[in-house]
């Protein structure tokens, strides 16, 4: 009769904890109940959007009244003062998402500026401080510093002026040329107010956000040398900036974890239609929308992944487990993961271009419909990827 259980006990650690998670995995997502089965925004509604971007002239108002003068200054003055750092931006989306529901985009902007601030965390970790210079370290910093905060020094005007004109029952968007929102976004933010569509309104600021780092980041000489085209990004293996996770609260309050990898990360369409399939899932999936809002609500974002796996990261400067250690099955923290506060100090950001990225009606391709995936969990997909780190800060 203990036969069994003595074959029991000889399987290795790791299938053991391969097929737990699997299970985990197979029973959550099954049991999910889709509430949106795809995302597609009616033709009416992006016909009329093709049809206002090319009549309308999206020009400065002649005058402003002394009202609108101080709520410019107020809703600048307030921009500038959350865009201190990742840490108030990301609190900065959260609140304001608290306050306006129905922007659907602000909650998703919340939870990948925090993938943001744990990328930039990383870096001084003790899985990737081994592996790449102090100058590199800092270039790469930059890299996802700048992205951050060029995304909300655009978008964040946006939603303030929103919630300022609903306050009032009165459309502020003619003053959005005053912060230099891009036109494509004027019509859109018109279209919001009668239409009242939450979908439409997340798929173009995603649009909209993407389009807006491609040339002052992604396309900046000094990070396509420097960052996007070393060997170590490439690789990807090295890295986590190209897995966006969703944390979400499962039994007991324990954390698992949903998301996708970004394929390609220079391409602006792939950015756009991971940051679709991304939304679909944190909206379009009852029990996991909630999952998600409950960790959220819950954990305080200070860029340390210690937020989500404290039994795997710390935030004490602590030596590497060896290698063939299973991380994620320890029982107690062995990576170092620090605050973003002692990893990193503010950064002063001039926005000096002051361009439009939008130049033709070919951007409501962008639009395309989008089915919400059904297979989301990447918790064991994570474990795997911090393993293959262990073993390559070891050797490096």
């Amino acid at each position: 009769m203990l036969k069994p259980f003595k074959k029991l006990a000889e399987i290795p650690l790791h299938l053991l904890s391969l097929t737990s998670n699997k299970l985990k995995k197979y029973k959550y997502e099954s049991k999910a109940n889709v509430k949106w089965k795809k995302i597609q925004i009616p033709n009416t509604l992006l016909e009329k959007l093709k049809n206002q971007l090319q009549t309308n002239t999206h020009t400065l108002s002649t005058s402003l009244s002394t009202d609108e003068k101080i709520l410019l200054n107020d809703i600048k003055k307030k921009t500038k003062q959350l865009n201190k750092n990742n840490i108030t931006r990301t609190n900065a989306y959260l609140q304001f998402y608290k306050r306006n529901p129905e922007i659907h985009w602000a909650f998703l902007a919340h939870l990948v500026s925090r993938n943001g601030g744990w990328n930039m965390t990383d870096l001084k970790g003790s899985l990737l401080r081994s592996i790449l210079s102090d100058q590199q370290q800092l270039d790469f910093f930059m890299f996802l510093e700048k992205a951050n905060a060029n995304i909300f020094h655009d978008a964040f005007p946006q939603l303030l002026l929103y919630e300022h004109g609903k306050q009032r029952n009165k459309n502020l968007f003619h003053l959005l040329p005053y912060f230099n929102v891009s036109a494509f976004m004027q019509s859109v933010w018109n279209l919001f107010s009668s239409e009242k569509n939450s979908q439409f309104l997340t798929i173009a600021l995603i649009i909209n956000e993407q389009h807006y780092i491609e040339k002052r980041v992604i396309h900046n000489p000094f990070f396509q040398e420097n960052v996007l085209n070393t060997l170590l990004f490439q690789a990807q293996e090295f890295l986590q900036f190209t897995q966006v996770l969703f944390p979400y609260h499962y039994q007991d309050n324990k954390v698992r974890l949903a998301g996708f990898s970004v394929r390609d990360f220079s391409n602006v369409a792939e950015r756009i239609e991971i940051g679709k399939s991304l939304y679909s899932i944190l909206f379009g999936i009852d029990v996991l929308s909630n999952d998600v809002t409950s960790f959220a609500d819950s954990t305080d974002h200070t860029g340390s992944r210690h937020d989500f796996w404290p039994h795997v990261f710390s935030k004490a400067d602590i030596t590497n487990p060896p290698a063939t250690q299973l991380v994620c099955n320890s029982k107690e923290a062995s990576i170092y993961s620090p605050p973003l506060t002692k990893a990193w100090g503010d950064i002063t950001h001039s926005f000096s271009d002051q361009s439009d990225w939008y130049k033709s009606t070919q951007t409501l391709d962008y639009f395309a419909p989008i089915s919400t995936p059904t297979r989301f969990d990447i918790t064991h997909d994570y474990c795997l990827k911090l393993q293959k780190m262990l073993v390559a800060s070891s050797v490096l």
